[in-house]
């Protein structure tokens, strides 16, 4: 570590200091594991306050479980159903393989809900310490040796950690640092998000819809006490497309031909304030994230695309299995830390990997096929048990073994 003028603050005890970078759910979810885990964490936040933002998310059983398990008040906000992909006229094309026992065995009616980030955000700081989040904190780079691990940010102050954990989203400072830059790539979708209350459509499945061009799904949600669904519009979209003017007319032209409840939810939703898009982004998978005393998870180690529908709960995993690797550990012992790290990357990089690239395969199958050959696109879909196959295999079946594996007990 080089030698510098400034004044650099020990984060507690040596053997057990962590430093997060990034207080999005993901940080702190893993501020709240590693705490809970016995090691003093501190959780750095570039805004000067904490506000919770966002709009809907999906998360499955296995972030019910680890949430749950951190003592995250949330079985109230999630309204569990089954997935399943119809065609735009209702024919359901693929049910997903849920198995039921392990949903009873989970504490969960189904798979995946709907759920408002701003409200699990909420939650998340109502269960962690009230001293573990540091706001106003921009990060600008770390500095490393074997004994400890040193954090520099842009209002001069800088911390001594035995580890770092970037949890800076997709545009992380942290993985450049650690794994040099990488090219942001356009994915070729943009994705239409809102949510609204609306009673009468079926709340125990959550529907992901297509026709020869488009993706509009929907999931039931709890939302301050109410009944409410989440939906989302997935489209093929260049990289410099420009945004229409009016956005509510512009899915409503997409979609009006859907089946029920489509049409209905879309009219229930306030489009000026609860309707915004998202161009998706991704980078080059990485095949290691941890090094030395520092590792990255979230957004910043797998960027995903929304057909994985999945980006929050990989992020909760993440922290979960971080803490649950290195709990008990000596952190201070670089042998020791980085056994932990080790295993940490070997239960998610290959994982999140599989997890990303069926996501993006799956984009590019229903956005990215030529105009000519959709249509026969459509009729395979319609008439062969492969897609279903091919479901089970990328998703369900690893997904529900992860599930299990968090139900371990914890010295497993």
């Amino acid at each position: 570590m080089s030698k510098t003028s400034v004044d650099v603050t020990s984060l507690g005890e040596r053997g057990k200091r962590v430093a997060i970078i990034g207080a999005g759910p993901g940080g702190i979810l893993a501020g709240l594991a590693l705490h809970r885990a016995g090691f003093q964490v501190k959780v750095f936040e570039r805004h000067p306050e904490l506000q919770p933002l966002g709009g809907a998310i999906i998360l499955n059983a296995t972030g019910i479980v680890i949430l749950r398990s951190l003592g995250v008040r949330i079985d109230d906000v999630f309204a569990a159903g089954l997935p399943e992909f119809r065609r735009y006229d209702g024919r359901v094309r693929v049910n997903f393989d849920i198995d039921m026992k392990l949903m009873e065995q989970a504490g969960v009616t189904g798979w995946q809900s709907g759920m408002m980030r701003s409200e699990l955000y909420e939650r998340l700081l109502e269960a962690a310490p009230a001293d573990m989040i540091s706001t106003s904190h921009s990060f600008e780079r770390y500095e490393e040796n074997s004994d400890e691990v040193v954090v520099y940010f842009d209002n001069g102050q800088s911390y001594s950690a035995d580890l770092v954990v970037g949890a800076d989203g997709v545009m992380s400072k942290v993985r450049e640092q650690l794994w040099g830059p990488s090219e942001l790539k356009h994915l070729g979708i943009a994705v239409w998000l809102g949510w609204c209350e609306l009673q009468g459509p079926d709340r125990k499945k959550i529907v992901l819809h297509h026709d020869h061009q488009v993706q509009m799904g929907y999931a039931p949600l709890r939302y301050k006490g109410r009944d409410c669904f989440e939906w989302w519009f997935v489209e093929k979209c260049a990289a410099d497309q420009v945004e229409p003017s009016d956005p509510a007319r512009y899915v409503r032209e997409h979609i009006q031909h859907f089946a029920y409840p489509v049409p209905q939810i879309l009219e229930a939703t306030d489009t000026k304030h609860n309707l915004f898009r998202w161009v998706v982004k991704y980078r080059k998978p990485l095949k290691q994230w941890s090094k030395g005393r520092v590792t990255i998870m979230g957004d910043a180690a797998h960027p995903t695309s929304p057909y994985a529908a999945y980006g929050a709960g990989m992020a909760i995993e993440d922290g979960f299995f971080l803490a649950k690797y290195l709990a008990g550990s000596n952190l201070a012992d670089i042998l020791t830390l980085e056994n932990g790290l080790r295993r940490y990357d070997d239960q998610r990089v290959d994982y999140t990997n599989q997890t990303t690239a069926f996501a993006r395969f799956l984009g590019r199958m229903y956005h990215g096929v030529p105009a000519p050959l959709n249509r026969l696109r459509d009729l395979f879909l319609d008439h062969s048990s492969l897609p279903a196959k091919m479901i089970r295999k990328g998703v369900t079946e690893e997904a529900q073994a992860l599930l299990r594996a968090v139900l371990e007990p914890a010295d497993n």
